[in-house]
């Protein structure tokens, strides 16, 4: 039995990078203030105020990393464009 063991290599392939966001403390702050919501409905309503804020925080430091994140993908981007035209 004759076997070709010939190996295939893509021509002008460009791998893009895999992108991964920086590590960030948004879900950890919403879990916390998730459990302090859920707590604080069935325990005291200070520990339901206290898991709102937390969450409203954790919130707020996701949708500012997602904004910068996008900003900073989007300049990455637009540099590439130019880059490849030339």
């Amino acid at each position: 039995m004759d076997v070709n063991n010939e190996t295939v290599t893509p021509v002008d392939e460009e791998e893009e990078p895999i992108h991964l966001p920086p590590p960030s403390w948004a879900p950890i702050i919403l879990a916390l203030g998730l459990a302090g919501i859920a707590f604080g409905v069935v325990l005291t309503p200070l520990l339901l105020i206290v898991g709102v804020v937390l969450f409203l925080i954790g919130l707020g430091i996701w949708v500012s990393d997602e904004i910068r994140n996008a900003s900073a993908s989007d300049e990455h981007s637009g540099q590439q464009a130019s880059n490849s035209a030339v």
